[in-house]
This record gives structure tokens, C-alpha cells and sequence, in this order.
């Protein structure tokens, strides 16, 4: 009847249909085929989205074997004694065993031939009992063709009809707030819903939940940092470096087109986990430096003269690594390389920043420390 081609894995999660999926949910299927053809016609002319369709439509065939109620009671049947002569006529009913020694028993069914039951038409001529004996089935009843659904498909115990497309030329996100454009006042018959699902709903939801668990990180993160040096600026002092690094990785996806996305919400965690690692080192080299004597001033330069080179390993390797990814040199690397494009961008910027803010937001934390003591010596209110 028709075919379509369609990229196979299109979309991020095995239980997404399309990148546009469109539901519609209510409880009669006549309403909803009704709802999903004005929802089609809506959406002609969507700029981006292509290869719009519907998951169903009704072209099932089906015939239905209508009983005449007045012949039926002259005859003295009813409909349920002449499904069963018809499930015989089709199926075949068991009527002995074949037996086998050391073997199971086999049953032997018997039915009609399959010249005799080849066209709905045919079954008519099945017979039927009746009081007035076995009659043809065409006798009492017709067959009528009609038009059904070749499935059903449920969201939460409701019937539904999707209606699928594919976003091109422009990001599935622009494509479905033009889709919510088009169907807003869209009206309704009672009990029916319209829900928008597809990538754009997992992206949302993958985003929501990515940004939870980066916040849960970073509160983790800071209070593992406060453990570790027992101080509530020092870790402040560790995470100054992250607000600057992720501008910076973002500045990486505009300057690269890509959207936000999950995957580049990974990337900055992965930035965030390589940045603290460079201020860590920062800050444990000055704070050495400054028990064995040396004043604050100096520790601070020659941490920065010496953990540069390092540093600066360890941010070049790591980007030469992401390269490949950044340049989507293989097939289906583009989906992953907004990842790589934060981390390398973030780490970037993120590692100049390292060097110039860290070290400034120690010294200034240092200092009001240093002032919040002597103030506190001067009321008499500590205890040396």
C-alpha cells in the first residue's frame, strides 16, 4: 500500500518511537482516527518536520457473520451454538487420540478442507444444528465486510493513536515548540489529551535528571572538600574555578553549533571532576609551602611558576585525547561530541582560570580570615 524509509535508532532511548511523537489518548477508537487526521492537517507545513505518519489506521479486514434474530429463533439456535460449528469448521475440533508406546499421545483433529473454507463466503455454507436439523449457515445469516483496527495500543489503560515525524534542517526542540505553536487551542472532546513525547520529552526529563545529580555532586563534592581540610573556605576557594570554566564551555558549544544537551551536561561534570583535581594540587602546593615558612605572597607564585607545566600536561593530553571526538571522525560521533566539546573548551579556559582566579580568591579569603581573627583577638573574644 505504501512504504517510508526511515534511519533506524533516530532516537536516543530504545523505547522512544520518534523523534516527534505525538499521543493522542481517549477511549474511542472512531474519535481518535477522527482527532489524529486534524492533528495531521495541523501540522502541514511544519517547517522542519518530515515524514509525518500515523501508528495505525483502520485497514484490517474483518467479517462479521450476522445472525438473523427472527430465522435464529425460528430455528431454535443462537449465535454462540453456531460459533462453535464454525470454530470446528475452522480449527478443527479434537476427535480422538493417536497413541504412541514411549511416546506422548498426538491428537488428531478433523476440519474442513481448506478449498472449503478459502473465502469468507465459503463458511456460509457450513451447516448448523437447528430443530429442524442440520442447515446451511447461509440459511440465518450474512456476512458482512467491514473496516477494523489492525492493533491497539494503550498509555495508562487509555487507547491511543500516535502520530510520529522527523525533525530535519532544524533541532527536534524548535520543531516541537512550532508543533505546540500550531496546536495550542486545539480543542477537544472530553476525556481525550494531547501529549507532545518523542526525544524532546526525554531530553528534558534526561536533562532534569542530569542536573540533579551535577547538584547533588557538587553539594557532595564541597563537603567532602570541607572533611578533607577541615575548613569552609578552602573548598570555596577549590570550586571558584568552576563558574568561569563552564561559561567557557558553553561559549564552546555556540562556537561549535551544538546544543545543550545530555550529553553535554556529562561534559561538565567531567569538566568539573578534571578542574577540582588542578585546584586541589594548587592549593595543596601553597599550603605546603606556607608550613615550611614561606609567606603567602611567595607560596602563591611559585605554586603557579611550578604546577603550571603539569597542569598544562594534563589539560593538552586530555584535549589531543577528546580530538577525534571533537571532529566527529567516525560515524555516530556526533551525538557523543558535545561532550567532548565542553570538557576541551572548559578545560581550556577553565585551566588560564585555574592559574589567575584560584590563587587571587585564596589570598583574598586568606586575608579577611587573617582580619576576622585579629578582630577577634582585639574584643578579647579568642582565646589564643
Amino acid at each position: 500500500r505504501s512504504f517510508t524509509i526511515t534511519e533506524y535508532g533516530a532516537t536516543p532511548m530504545s523505547t522512544t518511537k520518534a523523534p516527534v511523537d505525538i499521543i493522542i489518548a481517549g477511549q474511542n477508537s472512531q474519535m481518535l482516527d477522527s482527532l489524529a487526521n486534524d492533528v495531521i492537517a495541523k501540522l502541514e507545513g511544519t517547517k522542519g518536520l518530515v515524514d509525518v505518519r500515523r501508528s495505525w489506521v483502520f485497514d484490517k479486514v474483518e467479517n462479521h457473520i450476522i445472525m438473523d434474530p427472527v430465522l435464529a429463533r425460528e430455528f431454535n439456535t443462537t449465535p454462540a451454538e453456531a460459533s462453535v460449528e464454525l470454530l470446528a469448521a475452522v480449527k478443527g475440533i479434537q476427535a480422538t487420540q493417536m497413541r504412541l508406546q514411549g511416546f506422548l499421545d498426538i491428537p488428531v483433529r478433523v476440519k474442513y478442507s481448506s478449498q472449503k473454507i478459502d473465502h469468507p463466503d465459503k463458511l456460509l455454507d457450513s451447516y448448523i444444528p437447528t430443530r429442524h436439523g442440520m442447515v446451511p449457515l447461509r440459511t440465518i445469516a450474512t456476512v458482512h465486510e467491514t473496516n477494523a483496527q489492525p492493533f491497539i495500543t494503550r498509555e495508562n489503560l487509555r487507547n491511543t493513536i500516535d502520530i510520529t515525524g522527523v525533525n530535519r534542517g532544524q533541532t527536534v526542540a524548535h520543531v516541537t515548540e512550532s508543533i505546540s505553536e500550531r496546536l495550542k487551542g486545539f480543542e477537544l472532546p472530553a476525556g481525550y489529551t494531547i501529549e507532545i513525547s518523542g526525544t524532546s520529552a526525554d531530553m528534558a526529563k534526561g536533562g532534569a535528571e542530569m542536573g540533579k545529580s551535577l547538584l547533588v555532586g557538587i553539594v557532595l563534592l564541597y563537603f567532602l572538600l570541607v572533611l578533607l581540610y577541615k575548613s569552609f573556605l578552602h573548598p570555596v576557594t577549590i570550586m571558584s574555578v568552576l563558574p568561569p570554566a563552564v561559561a567557557g564551555a558553553l561559549w564552546g558549544l555556540l562556537l561549535f553549533d551544538k546544543p545543550m544537551c545530555k550529553p553535554a551536561t556529562m561534559g561538565l561534570i567531567l569538566l568539573c571532576g578534571t578542574l577540582v583535581n588542578n585546584s586541589i594540587l594548587l592549593l595543596e602546593f601553597i599550603q605546603e609551602a606556607r608550613r615550611n615558612g614561606v609567606d603567602k605572597n611567595t607560596a602563591i607564585q611559585d605554586a603557579v611558576r611550578l604546577r603550571l607545566r603539569p597542569i598544562l600536561m594534563t589539560t593538552v593530553s586530555t584535549i589531543v585525547g577528546l580530538t577525534p571526538l571533537i571532529t566527529e571522525s567516525a560515524i555516530g560521533l556526533e551525538r557523543m561530541s558535545p561532550l567532548a566539546i565542553v570538557a576541551a573548551t572548559g578545560l581550556l579556559s577553565g585551566t588560564v582560570i585555574t592559574m589567575i582566579v584560584a590563587p587571587v580568591i585564596y589570598s583574598l579569603l586568606d586575608s579577611l580570615h587573617s582580619l576576622f581573627l585579629f578582630r577577634k583577638c582585639e574584643s578579647g573574644s579568642f582565646d589564643g
